[in-house]
């Protein structure tokens, strides 16, 4: 192409040295026009003065021939197509100035591939080129032509082969993930490549219906499996997963004879989260805290026959471990469920409510060590047992001095000792007026018992001290309550 240009450039040259001597010759008196059989008015391009000095610019138009000036034509210079002065005797064939690269192959007609613009560039329309025997898709659609025309200038456009393997059996020889001669693949790319991916990677390969790839097979480098060979490669679990079956520990696979089907236990998704089944193979269900259990946890020493199903069988320790209440010492029953669930050992669910002594009130958030410290058999179940010196310690009223009664319940809750629920309206006296706010030793300064509950033992100072009118010299009634209210 350079020698090519070199040589347009060289023949132009040429061709205005022509121009000027033919100019120079034919610009005499008499002289013929040296254009040839060029029908057009001279004064459209030369002055009158002198041939040699031509217009600027031109009145002529190159449109007027019938070739209008496009693209790379537009800005060439005219001598480079017009290498002679005979205008008219040009031809207007692409191959007439352009040497045909593709010797024939396709023909004369250069704009089926090329355009004006440029001669680098294709046209978008590409059916020429199915027309051939091969449509270029995917990624055949953006290649340079050269990418497959390896040498045009030898004739390449009519022999290039069109089935996948005659461009790409290097790549096909080269490619070990998975092996393509190993494996004795077929030469028919199509099969698992596909033109319209920009790259060899996306295969549509689809693993034989023996041997469905699910779960983590999928993502997998085929050599994983197929690292000798593809024909006959096994495909139970066991052939290619025995070393994973020997190594495992928890349980140990190969001590206990488990059997090597592996999907009894396992799924293709990942070895762990086995899903065995305790129930149907051992007969104990895991349910709580078993569930999530390591195996061995429970099998120590991969002891999996004769192993205890009761609880205290696996827990001894911890039941004699604890200390609050200590189960030992008060001879707990071993049977841990009645207190303990599968979820936890703590907290306990022992329920109170079932014994002689529910629980409520201030009772129900206490430490069970709060009123079984001397132990859990014979417990009493009245509030004095346990309440003896709060009981002796009330100075307001005192309960030891006045002989209260030991039933705590009369006056108090089990919420709390401060608010009573002594009702005085269930006495010979019921508080009303102002009566009702004052502190018991208001009244019950000498005692409880034997108070009186008329105004005047009370209220006599108040009764003598009044003067206006006075009322023991007047000799008043004491009963207060003819004059005045509480």
């Amino acid at each position: 192409m350079r020698f090519h240009t070199i040589g347009k450039i060289f023949i132009g040259a040429i061709g205005i040295l022509l121009v000027l001597f033919f100019v120079t010759i034919f610009a005499q008196p008499g002289s013929r026009n040296p254009h040839g059989n060029l029908k057009m008015d001279c004064l459209s391009c030369h002055q009158p003065t002198t041939w040699q000095d031509l217009k600027e610019p031109l009145d002529f138009s190159h449109e007027d021939t019938g070739f209008p000036l496009l693209g790379g034509h537009e800005n060439a210079d005219c001598m480079s197509c017009h290498t002679s002065l005979r205008f008219a005797e040009i031809g207007v064939a692409c191959a007439d100035c352009h040497t045909d690269i593709h010797r024939g192959q396709f023909g004369i007609d250069c704009q089926s591939c090329h355009s004006p613009e440029n001669w680098e560039s294709r046209q978008e329309d590409l059916t020429l080129h199915a027309s051939r025997g091969f449509a270029l898709t995917g990624v055949h659609a953006v290649v340079d032509c050269q990418a497959c025309h390896i040498n045009e200038q030898q004739n390449e456009f009519s022999g290039t082969p069109v089935e996948c393997s005659g461009c790409h059996i290097q790549d096909y020889s080269e490619t070990f993930n998975p092996d393509h001669r190993k494996a004795q693949f077929q030469l028919d790319c199509i099969a698992c490549h596909s033109p319209l991916p920009v790259s060899w990677g996306n295969v549509n390969f689809q693993h034989p219906a023996t041997f469905e790839i699910r779960g983590a097979h999928l993502s997998l480098d085929c050599n994983s499996c197929h690292a000798e060979t593809y024909a006959g490669t096994p495909q139970a679990c066991v052939d290619c997963h025995l070393e994973e079956y020997q190594l495992t520990i928890n349980p140990s696979h190969s001590m206990l004879g488990f059997p090597r089907d592996c999907m009894i236990c396992h799924n293709e998704n990942q070895w762990e989260d086995a899903v065995f089944d305790h129930l149907a193979a051992s007969g104990f269900e895991l349910r709580g805290a078993h569930e999530s259990a390591q195996c061995i946890s429970c099998h120590t020493n991969n002891q999996y026959v004769g192993l205890p199903r009761d609880c205290y069988g696996c827990h001894q320790n911890d039941f004699n471990a604890v200390i609050d209440p200590n189960h030992v010492a008060n001879n707990f029953p071993t049977d841990c469920m009645s207190c303990h669930s599968e979820t936890a050992w703590e907290p306990a669910n022992f329920d109170h409510n079932l014994t002689q002594f529910p629980l409520s009130g201030a009772h129900i958030p206490l430490d069970c060590i709060a009123c079984h410290e001397s132990g859990y058999a014979n417990t009493p179940i009245d509030c004095y047992s346990c309440h003896q010196q709060d009981y002796n310690s009330v100075d307001d009223p005192n309960h030891v001095a006045n002989n209260f009664s030991q039933d705590c319940l009369q006056c108090h809750t089990t919420n709390d000792w401060e608010n009573t629920t002594f009702d005085h309206a269930n006495t010979q006296f019921p508080l009303t007026g102002a009566h009702i706010p004052l502190e018991c030793i208001a009244c019950h300064e000498s005692g409880y018992t034997n108070t009186p509950i008329d105004c005047y033992s009370c209220h006599q100072q108040d009764y003598n001290s009044v003067d206006d009118p006075n009322h023991v010299a007047n000799n008043f009634s004491q009963d207060c309550l003819q004059c005045h209210t509480t």
